[in-house]
């Protein structure tokens, strides 16, 4: 079994729990935010992801959004300090 095949996931909410709630009633538009990388040990990337629901029976399709950082950026995007324009730049 290779390393690759193990997803790691960390959820992000608020203290009222807004996205687990609207996720569990399985709310429309329903998002869930989350840090997610792959095999076992530390990461070197980790996805950040958007995850958007819709039933399918509603004709609309689940939507995931993400973009990559570095391991050593994921603390700056949990605290909004993550130099979105800068890397915006790069690029470009």
């Amino acid at each position: 079994e290779s390393d690759s095949q193990f997803t790691n996931s960390v959820y992000l909410d608020n203290d009222q729990l807004e996205l687990y709630h609207g996720r569990l009633e399985k709310a429309p538009g329903a998002i869930a935010l989350r840090l997610r990388w792959y095999g076992n040990g530390e990461p070197k990337q980790v996805f950040v992801e958007r995850k958007t629901h819709n039933d399918k029976w509603t004709g609309e399709v689940s939507v995931k959004e993400r973009f990559v950082v570095d391991e050593s950026e994921v603390y700056q995007v949990l605290t909004n300090t993550y130099p979105i324009e800068e890397k915006k730049k790069q690029m470009l």
